[in-house]
């Protein structure tokens, strides 16, 4: 190439000899150790911190309730959470500050004086995953997080009043009263015997025709309740009563069994052996029709 060509060249006057290597096209480079872009995250928080607020923000609505009470405060909390792998128990774990133990306490005991929630002084908090199901034990549940409130047994038990709304019982109200009982059956007629021979008695009975006091002027016969519907179970350390549907009131034999919360949310109680926690101004449906109030005293 002569001198003249070269700074032809060199000013971009020229072109490329035919021997001249051809400079590489960046859309054939192949990629390596090109970094994946993250997923969109609509929230714009990290996940961490993300299901550090979602943890908060459930354990200060499930103790709203406890609000406005002086007596027999909570001494303890237990946070369960349903993880399906090591991997999310991890994520998890950082989430509740495990290196730090009483951080995630110091945090959540500020959040709950924001919303003037009390808890007995030196509160414990403690925290559990699990695989499968959410314990029977936890108080409340809300996907795959459930809390364990733990009262004072020495506390003056709680009373409750049932009064029916829909339906013909034995009484209007009853009277759950944990000093004389703790479990309060629930069902179709006074008595009634089991598949396993023994008899049951109905502590909220509904009644049948031809039983004293049912009166037909009252509408039709109760028969969407099951003779062995549910039963209420007072829980002596969490200070709450728990609902529990028995073997007529499940979906398995054709019935329902419901929990009308007081903010027009519905809770289905059909697994066997779960309690569910009941609170003055819920109402309990049976077979989709009777319906029990339940009030504070």
């Amino acid at each position: 190439m002569t001198f003249i060509d070269n700074l032809k060249q060199l000013f971009g006057l020229g072109t490329f000899p035919a021997n001249a290597p051809t400079p590489p096209d960046a859309a054939t480079i192949p990629a390596t150790n090109v970094p994946a872009p993250n997923p969109p995250n609509p929230s714009g928080m990290p996940t961490t911190p993300r299901q550090r607020e979602s943890m908060y923000r459930f354990i200060v609505e499930k103790l709203g309730a406890y609000s406005s009470e002086t007596e027999g405060l909570p001494t303890g909390l237990t946070l369960w959470v349903r993880c399906l792998d090591t991997a999310e128990e991890d994520r998890m774990a950082v989430a509740l500050f495990a290196a730090q133990p009483t951080h995630f306490r110091a945090d959540l005991s500020r959040h709950l004086a924001d919303q003037y929630i009390s808890l007995a002084p030196n509160w414990t908090f403690n925290w559990q995953f699990v695989r499968d199901e959410l314990p029977a034990v936890r108080t409340d549940q809300d996907g795959n997080l459930g809390l364990e409130v733990i009262r004072p047994a020495t506390g003056k038990p709680l009373q409750l009043r049932v009064r029916t709304l829909t339906g013909q019982t034995t009484q209007t109200i009853y009277v759950l009263d944990p000093a004389r009982q703790t479990e309060f059956r629930i069902g179709r007629g006074r008595t009634v015997e089991t598949a396993s021979g023994r008899v049951r008695t109905n502590d909220i009975a509904f009644l049948e025709p031809g039983e004293p006091g049912f009166d037909a002027g009252r509408g039709e016969p109760n028969a969407s309740v099951s003779r062995q519907h549910a039963t209420i179970r007072y829980d002596a350390d969490a200070r709450r009563y728990r609902l529990m549907a028995d073997a007529g009131g499940l979906p398995a034999n054709g019935n329902k069994t419901k929990i009308l919360r007081a903010d027009d949310t519905v809770e289905r109680a059909d697994l066997p052996g779960v309690g569910y926690t009941l609170s003055p101004g819920d109402q309990i449906e049976l077979g989709g029709e009777a319906k029990l109030l339940l009030e504070g005293i």
